[in-house]
């Protein structure tokens, strides 16, 4: 995610651009219009893709708008954005993926206009360069209008996402510890998703079947989701823009294991902006999602945004294959320009090798690599780059993702989540956390796709070695801990 501030005295660049993943730059934000309430922006972004053949999707970046006035040291403001396209503007290179709506994915409306989803302007790969964008405010989601007569830091985010298409998918793949699959199969088979509806089928827990309801999103609907883990960078945004006081109960300050995140009064920064994010708790992710009114992935997106329409391959990774090459070499010390010099590496796990070598680890460290490292060549095949079918970047290995369990007690895995899918509002409660009641607060959530401390099998696609974490460790922070979020 790249930010841009347009303060009341300047412009600010917060982070600089990155050169190769993570690659989202937005400058030059202004505020325009009648009665001040349109923000203006440059945006350009790396690797973009419109595809009308397989897999028929494309990638995005989600934009949205934080608010605060001057000189007050107030809290910071999500913006709502208008319903009615036409009161925003696109360059000719980009338009909106979907329109800007109050209603949420069961057709309520509610302040869901909470941002806008982009993507390139008809098919094509290739960079987006130079585009401009010109929205307009209507209000925010804590009532807080902005007045024309007052001036604001206005800080315009983005975060790159790829669209995941409705379509029929597997879940489970046959081998895999604790994989999900059909009730009383044995062997046990991978159950096929054809729709939202209710279903029944086997956690993998000892014979334990649950019924999972239609509210829980499945993955067969469409959905987008974060092209990338989130960064350390992204959550120095977050931190930036959120309260003073809730920014103590969400940052973890420390430097070792390739993460780095520093504080100097009330501003956070890290050395390792496009690192992916570990030390993440669950209560850290799910406050994070709902600041960028995102919503986390359930386990059952997880494995359809991996696999898509495809048959599954028992013990595959998120390419796919179960073949896969070891990353331990890299070179350069500048976040961004990092580069990964093993031959088709695509999996950062703890294999012969635990050290990576070379670059920012020097001659022996570990921890995670940046995100879309493995992004090397758009000519490569799947397995040459680590992408999954829809092109995510490390859904195996590098940092384990935290993700909604289908079921939702751990005495009694018969037990649905309660979890609905609605996406978060932009805004935080008293204490800095998410308060998305929909979201199942409390429930268990489980770990997916392996991490740099752990072997090649968890991060195999359908592994659910991980599950079963309570609200008792809604707050650990461990230094493989990360995830993303989707809307």
């Amino acid at each position: 995610m790249q930010s841009r501030v347009f303060t009341c005295c300047f412009l600010l660049l917060l982070f600089g651009v990155s050169v190769r993943a993570n690659n989202l730059a937005i400058s030059n934000v202004n505020r325009t219009g009648v009665n001040r309430n349109i923000i203006t922006a440059d945006i350009s972004w790396e690797n973009s893709w419109y595809v009308s053949g397989i897999p028929r999707n494309n990638d995005a970046v989600w934009i949205f708008v934080k608010f605060r006035e001057c000189n007050t040291g107030g809290p910071w403001h999500h913006a709502l954005l208008s319903t009615t396209m036409a009161n925003h503007s696109f360059s000719s290179g980009i338009t909106f993926a979907t329109p800007i709506t109050t209603l949420n994915r069961f057709g309520i409306p509610g302040n869901n206009n909470t941002g806008v989803m982009i993507r390139r302007n008809g098919y094509g790969i290739g960079d987006i360069t130079g585009e401009s964008i010109g929205l307009q405010i209507v209000g925010s989601t804590d009532g807080t209008a902005m007045a024309d007569s007052a001036e604001y830091d206005i800080n315009v985010l983005g975060i790159e996402m790829v669209y995941i298409p409705s379509e029929a998918f597997y879940i489970g793949d046959g081998t895999s510890t604790y994989h999900l699959f059909t009730s009383g199969t044995n062997p046990r088979l991978p159950y096929r998703v054809t729709s939202e509806n209710a279903v029944t089928i086997s956690t993998g827990q000892s014979g334990y079947n649950v019924t999972i309801p239609s509210t829980y999103p499945k993955g067969f609907s469409s959905f987008y989701i974060m092209k990338y883990e989130i960064t350390q960078g992204q959550y120095v945004d977050f931190l930036n823009t959120i309260d003073p006081g809730y920014a103590l109960n969400r940052a973890y300050i420390y430097n070792a294991y390739m993460y780095n995140m520093q504080q100097s009064g009330n501003t956070y920064s890290s050395n390792y902006p496009n690192r992916a994010m570990t030390y993440m708790s669950y209560t850290d992710l799910l406050s994070y999602l709902d600041w960028a009114a995102l919503r986390p992935v359930s386990e059952m997106e997880f494995e359809k945004a991996c696999r898509g329409p495809l048959d599954f391959v028992p013990g595959e990774q998120a390419w796919g294959e179960v073949t896969f090459i070891q990353a331990r070499n890299v070179t350069g010390t500048v976040s961004g320009q990092e580069v990964c010099t093993d031959s088709a590496a695509n999996l950062h796990y703890y294999g012969s090798d635990y050290y990576c070598h070379g670059g920012a680890f020097g001659a022996s460290s570990y921890g995670p690599l940046e995100v879309g490292i493995f992004a090397r060549d758009t000519t490569l095949t799947r397995e040459g780059t680590g992408a999954t079918y829809y092109g995510l970047m490390e859904m195996s290995g590098n940092a384990i993702e935290l993700c909604v369990q289908v079921n939702a007690n751990n005495s009694n895995p018969s037990t649905p989540s309660t979890y609905t899918g609605l996406w978060g509002d932009g805004i935080l409660s008293a204490l800095g956390e998410f308060n998305t009641t929909a979201w199942g607060g409390g429930e268990p959530f489980v770990m997916k796709g392996g991490s740099w401390t752990h072997d090649e099998n968890r991060s195999r696609v359908s592994d659910r070695s991980y599950i079963n974490y309570t609200a008792a460790s809604y707050s650990t922070r461990d230094n493989y801990r990360g995830g993303r979020g989707c809307r």
